[in-house]
């Protein structure tokens, strides 16, 4: 039995849906965390703290995607460059 969906495929799938909602998860603490704040009257610091380390996760999250897709379009090209290279008559 062949399956018309594969594994790659699948992953590609959660991937693409999982990164925008951590990012509109990450808006939304964020949001709530300095509204929370201001309404309790508490240290700002810790405040801007968790904002930073949601924002901050966010960005690594984000970064890593991107340092991912460069190796895999790196590894991608020379493999296309090494294909299309001729080799010297011997």
């Amino acid at each position: 039995m062949n399956l018309p969906v594969s594994l790659e495929r699948i992953v590609a799938a959660i991937g693409n849906v999982a990164r925008p909602y951590v990012l509109y998860s990450a808006a939304t603490s964020s949001a709530l965390a300095t509204v929370s704040i201001v309404w309790m009257k508490a240290d700002l610091m810790a405040g801007a703290a968790f904002v930073g380390a949601a924002w901050g996760g966010v960005a690594l999250l984000y970064g890593a995607k991107a340092a991912e897709e460069a190796n895999k379009a790196k590894s991608e090209a020379s493999v296309a460059v090494a294909a299309q290279t001729p080799t010297p008559a011997a």
